[in-house]
């Protein structure tokens, strides 16, 4: 994308990406270790535990089929989550610099029909993009903004 967009569109991603790094994705830390970790330990010290009580030490070997659907819907929940959170970020980055610079960036950038956006646009990203959402998720979270979304009454 370098040579295809100005400095001036350049800022409303960068901004995105810096809340989403600076701001939302240091407090997901918590929901992260809560996700995966949390429920890998717990399942290694209940199959200790029962190996240790019913005295029979082979069940220490279903470890392992515990832990592979754990992880599995621990990293989906966690994705989600994480696509969320950018979606989150361009809301925040939107009530801040305007929702209009950042959407016409979006939509710009839609139509160069760079090969790593349409992968995501069609799902063909892989278990590696799954936590980015697509430019037309983008666009779409953005479009779905009230002009006032920053505003507050209260």
């Amino acid at each position: 994308m370098m040579g295809k967009l100005t400095v001036e569109e350049w800022r409303p991603v960068i901004a995105s990406s810096l809340v989403f790094e600076k701001k939302i994705r240091r407090s997901m830390r918590g929901t992260a270790f809560l996700l995966t970790r949390v429920p890998l330990i717990v399942s290694l010290g209940g199959t200790i535990t029962a190996a240790i009580l019913l005295q029979m030490s082979w069940i220490i070997f279903l470890y392992p089929v515990l832990l592979f659907p754990l992880a599995i819907l621990g990293g989906r929940r966690y994705d989600a989550d994480l696509k969320r959170a950018r979606l989150e970020a361009d809301s925040r980055t939107s009530s801040v610099i305007g929702k209009d610079p950042l959407l016409q960036v979006m939509k710009k950038i839609d139509l160069m029909g760079l090969d790593d956006v349409d992968r995501l646009k069609s799902g063909r990203g892989g278990r590696r993009l799954a936590s980015l959402p697509s430019i037309t998720e983008r666009i779409d979270n953005l479009q779905g903004l009230s002009s006032l979304a920053g505003f507050s009454s209260i």
